[in-house]
């Protein structure tokens, strides 16, 4: 769908607040343009969509990285077979006191244990799968005292060494705690940035009230995380996302002026990009372009791991 410029959506528009958020006019563009998508999947009855930013990338082996994605999402969601009323993350659907939240290994290649889903392979309890964003956080049991806090955590080749792995506004637990090249699965906390994520039918209508009618909080990312989150009195949906994420911004070589609407104002978009780059994308979709269009079956590695980097923070 057609972006939307921020300065043709009105006041009289958004929803209502108590004064303390003014929203500024390329947040505006983005939450009119994020919620045009959801109104039409609510309008179509699209039982599930994908929602994508323009200018987004992901890996060449994207298909193969969301099958071993909904493996992971089954582990955590679906109940276990030997008794339908319990969950293989003993944290679901919130935690428990003397349950084990951190931590649960469970190989998305093997999940006999737990019920095969009906409609979805993802299983067929989840609300939003946020698979682009600008960084997340594990659950917290203490702080996060509703919020489902299971983990799957696997070893993923498509996921670049702990010194190249870019944090951006997430936490550094994933490259500290863990071995090179792990994946974790989880339900989403304080994630930022809506670059992908996938909705059900039953997410979309409720989103599109208590973002797009309901009360204007703030950012179009911000409100979903809470609408995820359970802040503010909500109840916590099942919102499940990945580290690191498997859509990420691309940047081009150009200015960084262009990099956003959002931001075009910022002092630091003066800078120029002198080479392309995704980062936490081994083998970049953009960057491969003229080896995919040319039937190549070898790819550039952004982030090889011989390759030494700090992580990276945004």
């Amino acid at each position: 769908m057609d972006g939307v410029d921020g300065k043709d959506v009105s006041d009289k528009a958004l929803p209502p607040n108590d004064g303390g958020y003014a929203m500024p006019a390329g947040n505006r563009g983005s939450w009119r343009a994020h919620l045009n998508v959801i109104q039409q999947v609510v309008t179509e009855n699209l039982e599930s969509a994908l929602i994508v930013e323009d200018d987004v990338d992901w890996d060449i082996r994207i298909k193969s990285q969301l099958h071993q994605f909904a493996r992971a999402i089954h582990a955590l969601v679906p109940s276990l077979a030997s008794d339908s009323t319990h969950h293989s993350d003993s944290t679901f659907p919130k935690a428990k006191d003397g349950a084990n939240f951190e931590d649960v290994y469970i190989d998305p290649d093997l999940t006999p244990t737990t019920l095969m889903p009906k409609r979805s392979p993802y299983g067929d309890k989840w609300d939003v799968l946020w698979l682009g964003h600008c960084g997340t956080r594990f659950p917290d049991k203490e702080k996060d005292i509703n919020v489902p806090c299971g983990r799957v955590l696997f070893t993923d080749e498509t996921v670049p060494s702990s010194q190249h792995v870019s944090l951006q506004f997430g936490t550094d637990e994933l490259v500290t705690r863990y071995a090179n090249h792990t994946r974790a699965v989880h339900h989403s906390a304080e994630n930022v940035c809506s670059l992908a994520y996938a909705v059900t039918q039953r997410a979309a209508r409720q989103i599109l009230f208590d973002i797009g009618l309901k009360e204007l909080r703030g950012p179009y990312d911000i409100m979903l995380r809470e609408y995820c989150d359970g802040i503010g009195g909500r109840k916590v949906r099942n919102c499940y996302t990945a580290q690191p994420q498997y859509f990420q911004h691309h940047r081009p070589v150009e200015s960084n002026r262009k990099n956003s609407d959002i931001n075009a104002g910022a002092e630091d978009y003066d800078e120029f990009n002198e080479q392309a780059h995704t980062y936490n994308i081994r083998w970049s979709t953009r960057i491969n372009m003229q080896r995919l269009v040319d039937g190549e079956t070898e790819f550039e590695d952004q982030w090889p791991d011989d390759d030494f980097a700090s992580n990276r923070t945004y």
